[in-house]
């Protein structure tokens, strides 16, 4: 009997672990975009709030990073979707490359991303996202079914850091208005709130 009970418990806890690995798998699924493999929208707005949270309770710095692929409807148009899904892996990729531990990396828009980087102060938050910028910059998209090269991606970023008082649609709102201002100013390039043309009226540039 106490074999028999013993064997039981045996499969019991297997059947337990399995079912843990499971609905982890499922609940990481839920949180990450497919195409690229870092987190999705609701994710990306889930630890937002989070940052925010702990960046006001604490009194911490906190930022957040926005980033968008220069030209990419023209990738779309040229080279077909399945080139526009590479570079987007391509920037996915390159992300994960260059940022480190605690932040969230996220694709929450058709060509956005977005980087949450708490603990972290506007001029560690700019080298950060510099870093990303030449190395997307850096790399040469190649269609891989001919070989033939379809030149370099570039991005465009905007970076806002934490103030008293922001919620996740503020802080949002002013790193767009920056990402917006990178675009203005020529593209590829970087633009925090607290540089000058950052707080030039906006509007979309594509």
């Amino acid at each position: 009997n106490n074999k028999i009970l013993e064997a039981r418990l045996r499969e019991t806890r297997s059947e337990i672990a399995t079912l843990r690995e499971t609905l982890e798998a499922v609940r990481v699924e839920a949180l990450t975009d497919p195409l690229t493999g870092i987190a999705n929208r609701k994710h990306f707005e889930e630890m937002l709030v989070k940052a925010i949270d702990q960046a006001s309770v604490e009194r911490s710095p906190m930022a957040l990073v926005v980033l968008d692929i220069d030209h990419f409807k023209r990738f779309n148009d040229n080279f077909g979707h399945l080139t526009g899904d590479q570079v987007l892996r391509l920037v996915g990729m390159t992300m994960r490359e260059q940022v480190k531990s605690k932040a969230t990396i996220a694709r929450f828009g058709g060509e956005e991303f977005g980087v949450i980087l708490p603990d972290t102060a506007l001029d560690t938050a700019r080298v950060t996202a510099d870093a990303i910028r030449t190395s997307v910059m850096s790399r040469e998209l190649v269609k891989r079914s001919t070989g033939e090269s379809l030149g370099k991606v570039t991005v465009s970023i905007g970076i806002a850091a934490f103030r008293r008082g922001d919620t996740a649609v503020s802080l949002l709102e002013r790193a767009d208005q920056c990402m917006f201002a990178a675009k203005r100013s020529g593209r590829n390039r970087v633009v925090t709130d607290a540089d000058p043309e950052a707080s030039a009226d906006w509007y979309d540039v594509a």
